[in-house]
């Protein structure tokens, strides 16, 4: 059978059953909470293994589709509409050749624009918006300032920005999920035996993250895309230039920190790394760790400011960043090998 066949054959039997799934799960309202955020967009990343990318997307609009017509139901359309494309998203990722931490990086910022655009839909539809929930948590703290106050008294060196929580609350809600569904979905795949090359090695990667993650980094070139960035909304900001519009400044601000995230991540990785290698005392390490707590906690754009320049400069002169990626790919290939994939 030709392979174009074969894979609109799969996709049409996997999109009809994940459709007859659903609409039992909607109807007995089952499928509200953990199956329509996490069972929806793992299910999607497993046809895209299975059948790529051109017929998951048909099976994921014609799913979408099929529910609004026979269920009339828009909320849960709109639902799975974010599922399906979560998981098509995080069955992309896994399958290219990329590492993990350049799959979360991008991972988290394009679930942050899906999550924005559909929550635009959402609120113009059924009236829901997790921003404007994510809201309400900032207005009940407003409402109680006693809360802060302890906070405030318990981290003295801590300078609490409702603000900054509430952006916070929005970029982390994205990056928790995508980071729930790409490992969920390698294991399941695994088990399926549905795994190309590159999400095989991603695999063995995931089984070592324990021992290896300190070593595992975003490519050179994610990590200066992110500096950059930041760079450019920093200085947005220092020439009062103003985005009025709140989706728009929502998406900006989000992506700035988690691109701060995935840098300050590196950046302390590099670091510790160098210190633990240069010196290999355990008290050094435990001293370093505390000074950067304590540092970022209240002195955060200084702090950052030298951790990106020491990491940078480290990086250059020792060439950190490869040695490191060494290891973990060697490690991996051992892995592959044991285990004869």
């Amino acid at each position: 059978m030709n392979s174009s066949v074969k894979k609109l054959t799969e996709a049409a039997v996997l999109s009809s059953t994940f459709i007859v799934i659903t609409m039992i799960a909607l109807s007995t309202g089952l499928g509200y909470g953990l199956y329509l955020d996490f069972g929806v967009p793992i299910i999607f990343a497993l046809i895209y293994f299975r059948c790529e990318f051109k017929y998951t997307l048909m099976c994921g609009i014609s799913s979408v589709t099929l529910i609004l017509l026979v269920l009339g139901n828009f909320a849960a359309a709109i639902l799975v509409s974010q599922s399906f494309l979560l998981g098509i998203l995080c069955g992309y990722l896994i399958t290219k050749a990329s590492d993990i931490f350049d799959d979360l990086f991008l991972g988290s910022i394009v679930g942050v624009i899906f999550m924005i655009l559909i929550d635009i839909y959402a609120r113009n539809i059924i009236g829901y918006s997790f921003m404007e929930e994510f809201q309400g948590y900032i207005d009940y703290f407003n409402s109680n300032p006693t809360i802060l106050e302890n906070m405030s008294k318990l981290l003295p060196f801590v300078k609490i920005n409702l603000q900054v929580i509430y952006y916070l609350f929005i970029a982390v809600f994205p990056f928790g999920m995508v980071f729930s569904i790409y490992f969920i979905s390698i294991m399941f795949g695994k088990k399926l035996r549905i795994l190309n090359e590159n999400g095989k090695r991603k695999y063995f990667m995931m089984r070592s993250i324990r021992n290896y993650s300190n070593f595992m980094c975003m490519k050179k070139e994610y990590f200066y895309y992110a500096l950059g960035y930041v760079a450019l909304v920093s200085l947005l900001r220092l020439c009062n230039i103003e985005i009025n519009n709140v989706y728009l400044k929502t998406i900006i601000t989000c992506v700035e920190y988690l691109s701060l995230y995935f840098i300050f991540r590196d950046g302390n990785i590099l670091i510790g790394n160098y210190i633990n290698i240069k010196y290999k005392k355990k008290s050094l390490s435990l001293l370093y760790f505390a000074i950067t707590i304590v540092s970022f906690f209240s002195m955060f754009k200084i702090a950052f400011l030298v951790y990106v320049i020491v990491a940078i400069f480290m990086d250059k002169k020792f060439n950190l960043r490869e040695k490191q990626k060494y290891i973990v790919d060697t490690h991996t290939e051992k892995l592959m090998i044991k285990y004869k994939i």
